[in-house]
């Protein structure tokens, strides 16, 4: 009895990582090495802490604008931004999955109080993503606005100096105009009507990733009636780009995926 019960505690404790020691009785004795007199033992060489990656390279946020009480811009009689934008998220996800990458959203739902753009910033900076992107929708204008920071760029080296919350997109100015051409290249690739430009959209200037807000107005053709944001193989078209054009973006801007010991398996910095 006690030979099983010895066998079931130490299957338990390997399933849930702990360390079994054999009973004092079966346990081997272990040589000990006696110290040398008048030698000093080596000291330990002490190990440098690992540094947190920068960023997850195959990680990016989803921030569908407004929700709760904000309700956004009217697009249609029957339609509101904050519905949009959300259906948007939740579509555009599983075509980022496609592409290899992890997503993670700012809200699933409609919450009964409106996330805050320091709320919807302090979720993106916990989780270091590759890029972030805010998700809007304008009942004017033509096509796809992919907007960027307006803030000026700056040295992107490390300093000591703390960032300003509402400057904190400084450094990553740079990166975020790449990030905009990559996806606004993808976007005239299939054919839409793209408009990049700079503007302080909340809560892109708090953010310290490369970042873009992706703005979908009508689709406007030669002739008939314009499609709706809302219409559902205009927004295909749409995702499929920004789904492109994210995926370039890390080819051709992210390290390496890195290869750090003790990493969780599936977890690439």
């Amino acid at each position: 009895m006690t030979r099983i019960y010895n066998s079931i505690l130490a299957l338990a404790l390997f399933l849930t990582g702990g360390v079994y020691m054999m009973p004092a009785q079966t346990q081997p004795a272990v040589p000990q090495t006696l110290p040398v007199p008048g030698v000093a033992a080596p000291a330990p060489v002490p190990q440098p802490p690992r540094p947190a990656p920068a960023f997850y390279r195959n990680l990016v946020v989803l921030d569908p604008a407004h929700g709760g009480r904000d309700n956004g811009a009217q697009l249609s009689s029957n339609a509101v931004e904050k519905d949009l934008t959300l259906a948007f998220a939740q579509k555009l996800r599983p075509a980022l999955v496609a592409q290899g990458f992890t997503v993670v959203v700012t809200r699933d739902s409609d919450p009964s109080d409106e996330l805050t753009t320091d709320e919807r910033a302090g979720i993106a900076n916990h989780v270091r993503p590759l890029v972030c992107i805010v998700i809007h929708a304008t009942a004017a204008g033509n096509g796809v606005h992919v907007v960027s920071s307006s803030l000026a760029e700056v040295d992107s080296k490390p300093s000591s100096r703390a960032l300003l919350w509402n400057r904190a997109q400084e450094p990553m100015v740079a990166m975020s105009l790449k990030l905009a051409n990559e996806v606004g290249l993808t976007l005239e690739t299939n054919h839409l009507p793209v408009m990049l430009f700079r503007a302080s959209v909340p809560p892109i200037d708090s953010l310290i990733c490369p970042t873009i807000a992706i703005e979908l107005a009508p689709l406007k053709g030669n002739s008939g009636k314009p499609m709706l944001p809302s219409d559902s193989s205009y927004q295909q078209r749409v995702i499929t780009a920004i789904a492109d054009g994210i995926a370039s973006f890390r080819t051709h801007n992210a390290p390496p995926p890195t290869s750090v010991p003790g990493a969780k398996p599936g977890v690439t910095p």
